[in-house]
């Protein structure tokens, strides 16, 4: 129904002259949360984001004027695909001692309400004592709200941060652990 209301409105959006997406992604809270795994003998970081479906959509949809139509019988996988991974690309990053790593997207799924992201950084060599600096702005752009919960695991260390729209960005000096 949510779905249907959604692509209703922007129906008459359009058929009134406006470009301006309708917001309807109506959550009591916004968050996602994103496990960050660093795995030596692939030289990658390894993320899993999970976020509410509906709102990737809409940031899709407000960022490059693209309906993906995400968990429904309409939505076009190849189209996803390349959407989901210039989004990513803008909103992410990794460096590790100064160095710059770009994100690859490698997949999606769905679990109820949220669809979860398969991404990764690849040639990552991290040494013991680096200085790792992660950003995430996913959906900061949309909601002022929102949150981006970062569970970063490396070398048998964990440490979480709340990012946000203010403070997206998630440091760590390795040394320090």
């Amino acid at each position: 129904m949510k779905k249907f209301l959604f692509l209703f409105a922007v129906v008459m959006t359009w058929s009134v002259g406006a470009y301006k997406p309708v917001d309807l992604a109506n959550h009591k809270f916004y968050l996602s949360v994103t496990k960050v795994n660093y795995n030596a003998e692939q030289q990658a970081l390894q993320l899993v984001t999970r976020a509410f479906i509906d709102d990737i959509e809409l940031a899709i949809q407000t960022r490059y004027g693209v309906t993906l139509n995400l968990d429904t019988e309409q939505e076009q996988t190849s189209l996803a695909n390349e959407f989901f991974q210039r989004y990513i690309k803008r909103m992410m990053g990794f460096n590790a001692d100064e160095t710059p790593f770009s994100p690859s997207f490698a997949g999606y799924t769905y679990e109820g309400d949220q669809i979860v992201l398969l991404i990764e950084f690849a040639d990552v060599n991290l040494d013991e004592d680096a200085d790792i600096t992660f950003e995430n702005r996913l959906l900061t752009g949309l909601f002022d709200e929102q949150q981006n919960l970062v569970h970063f695991y490396v070398f048998g260390a964990k440490k979480s941060k709340v990012l946000s729209k203010e403070d997206p960005v998630f440091n760590w000096d390795l040394a320090r652990r």
